[in-house]
């Protein structure tokens, strides 16, 4: 349980109606982290994430964690720097040319700050192979930072040069278990997205540069997007967007949306083990592995589910990432009520609530010297999934507090709840919003 006192977040303060110029603004999740302290800009395209992003982030991570573990993945750390050897064995080096930070060391030895870490893994494999076909197959995976010299970031988190990301691998014998897999891994990223209550789309894209014989990107809704979808509003079957504007599927016209690609997956078959001479041992010869990688953009996620979930004003998460799950706002210092509840009896709702299932997830508003309504609109900007308000109906018999939640970009009418009630409603823990989920394109 901590106060809001202690938390290191440098908020920007706008005078009111004065006039913003920053062009280098350009999206509501870059102006509402920026301003509310979460993030700040160290130079074009690298960020700090500061206190109250970072817990969001660990957040994401942990259902990512939780959504690939139940799939049977396992977690490694790979190095940030991987040697050009392995890029140029695979011909990529050449290929992804200028969006690679390339490094050299003191013995001249050069190396680049990976986006991707699929020739890295291949010679690993490859490393302590042959690997028995008996052992496949089996899924690495790591959430780590990644880097990419872009030529114009934007967005803030949206287009970053460093970027924290989820990259999983999985390794087979035959195309057809790497297909089985890809399969698996698709409704754990199905999971994923659900619990973040986000309508993501599963679509059939290009595989790219990366290469391979399958893939699909997984896309979020939203004016800040880049890409652009194709969504029939017939069947909403959803593509990416191309000449044509009549749906595969029914062939009515389709309608163009702005789109914002937050995971990207790839049956990748033999194109990183056959150049790394990453080998699967069968009863009767040896053959190249079959692999298939997942990629998640983890702040980038971050900043999506702000674009697609927030006010202009204020931010909105799921239940799953605010945070904080909840704040606690005692009585104004000198005012009737403080003076007969006390910060004291204000600890100790936050204690009840921090022991009832909210353990390290509490905040307390100790600003005595603000109103009320000041820290209520200060936490209502912020978005934490709860807001408890120690005021006037809490000096009754019994105790009565309000309860605030936030919630599909509007704030909810405030429920007044003895304490017993106050901790059952919050238990719950029911997002009130509620997306039609839409997967096209299933293997």
């Amino acid at each position: 349980m901590r106060l809001i006192s202690q938390i290191f977040q440098p908020v920007i303060t706008i005078p009111k109606g004065a006039k913003i110029k920053n062009t280098e603004i350009t999206c509501k999740s870059q102006k509402l982290l920026l301003e509310c302290g979460l993030v700040r800009p160290t130079s074009a395209g690298l960020f700090t994430l500061l206190p109250l992003a970072r817990r969001a982030v660990t957040k994401i991570e942990n259902i990512i964690h939780r959504c690939l573990e139940e799939v049977g993945a396992q977690r490694i750390t790979l190095p940030c720097l991987t040697s050009a050897k392995l890029w140029a064995a695979s011909g990529r080096l050449d290929d992804v040319g200028p969006e690679l930070i390339k490094v050299e060391d003191r013995h001249g030895k050069k190396f680049l700050l990976a986006p991707t870490h699929e020739e890295a893994i291949a010679d690993l494999l490859a490393d302590v192979g042959p690997i028995s076909y008996k052992q496949l197959p089996f899924t690495l995976y790591q959430i780590g930072n990644k880097y990419r010299d872009e030529h114009r970031p934007k967005h803030g988190l949206l287009r970053a040069r460093e970027f924290n990301m989820l990259d999983a691998y999985s390794v087979h014998a035959t195309r057809t278990c790497a297909v089985d897999t890809y399969a698996k891994l698709t409704r754990a990223y199905t999971k994923i997205f659900r619990t973040l209550d986000l309508p993501a789309c599963r679509v059939q894209a290009p595989t790219g540069e990366m290469g391979g014989t399958l893939s699909h990107e997984w896309q979020l809704p939203s004016s800040a997007g880049e890409d652009i979808l194709a969504v029939c509003p017939s069947c909403s079957h959803t593509t990416l967007a191309s000449e044509t504007s009549e749906c595969v599927k029914c062939g009515k016209e389709t309608e163009r949306i702005n789109s914002i690609e937050v995971g990207h997956t790839f049956v990748l078959g033999t194109r990183y083990s056959e150049p790394l001479q990453a080998n699967c041992v069968g009863p009767d010869s040896s053959a190249p592995l079959h692999m298939g990688c997942y990629g998640i953009g983890v702040t980038r996620l971050l900043a999506a589910i702000l674009e697609v979930l927030s006010t202009e004003k204020s931010m909105r998460w799921p239940v799953e990432v605010a945070p904080y799950s909840a704040v606690v706002i005692g009585p104004k210092e000198g005012s009737k009520e403080w003076s007969k509840l006390n910060f004291d009896a204000v600890l100790d709702v936050a204690r009840r609530i921090h022991d009832s299932g909210f353990r390290d997830d509490v905040l307390v508003d100790d600003r005595h010297g603000l109103t009320i309504g000041k820290r209520l609109m200060m936490a209502d900007r912020i978005g934490y999934t709860f807001i408890i308000v120690c005021g006037r109906s809490a000096l009754e018999t019994p105790p009565r507090y309000e309860l605030y939640r936030s919630a599909g970009g509007e704030a909810q009418t405030p429920r007044l709840l003895k304490i017993d009630e106050l901790l059952t409603v919050m238990n719950e823990r029911k997002n009130d919003i509620q997306f039609d989920y839409r997967e096209n394109g299933v293997v």
